[in-house]
């Protein structure tokens, strides 16, 4: 299923912005969810469409058509990949994706799985590192409370969007707002408000 979160504007306000594309790999709803907050806040901050796809249905080379690529997947059982992503994973780290954006986000639940939490954003990282995209969204350690997690570098920031719904769901809403408006803003793209 594919979720759109379109800000509409008048077309001659969009000419020329540059293009951002969520795709997200899901099992029971959490990472659906998030992606669609993703699209539509990035959507917002852009003045543009985004759209949210899931990875299971969505040709993996469509990605190199935008600017910005957004790939959400959640971490389940003990640090494993959900099986969309999993299947798909090597046609993603095989995209030339140079001169492209690439940020990475994950869902996770810190406090039954303390040791893995959201090592599927360190994962997606550590594979499409050779694609040529530069990696941006780098999202501070501090407030979440995990042992362990290939997403961490340094125990002070994770390599992109960390959402607990399961603990935090609070949470998510400020924390998907203030990462897009970020991730925008590295990659350059026209956003409506400074940061």
């Amino acid at each position: 299923m594919d979720v759109v979160a379109a800000i509409e504007h008048p077309s001659e306000e969009r000419e020329g912005l540059p293009n951002a594309v969520v795709a997200y790999a899901t099992l029971f709803g959490a990472t659906e969810y998030v992606a669609g907050l993703v699209a539509s806040s990035l959507g917002e901050a852009t003045r543009g469409r985004v759209e949210a796809h899931d990875l299971a249905y969505l040709e993996v080379s469509t990605l190199a058509n935008h600017d910005l690529i957004v790939i959400g997947a959640c971490t389940w059982n003990v640090g494993q990949l959900p099986p969309d992503l999993e299947s798909k994973l090597d046609a993603l780290g095989a995209l030339d994706l140079r001169g492209k954006y690439l940020a990475v986000f994950g869902t996770g639940d810190q406090i039954g799985y303390p040791d893995t939490f959201v090592d599927a954003i360190g994962m997606v990282a550590e594979r499409m590192r050779n694609t040529g995209a530069r990696l941006v969204g780098r999202w501070p350690a501090d407030g979440y409370s995990f042992a362990a997690s290939r997403a961490a570098v340094g125990g002070i920031e994770l390599l992109g969007l960390a959402i607990d719904e399961d603990n935090e769901p609070d949470l998510t809403a400020g924390r998907v707002a203030g990462w897009a408006a970020q991730i925008a803003h590295e990659a350059g793209l026209r956003t409506r408000v400074s940061i």
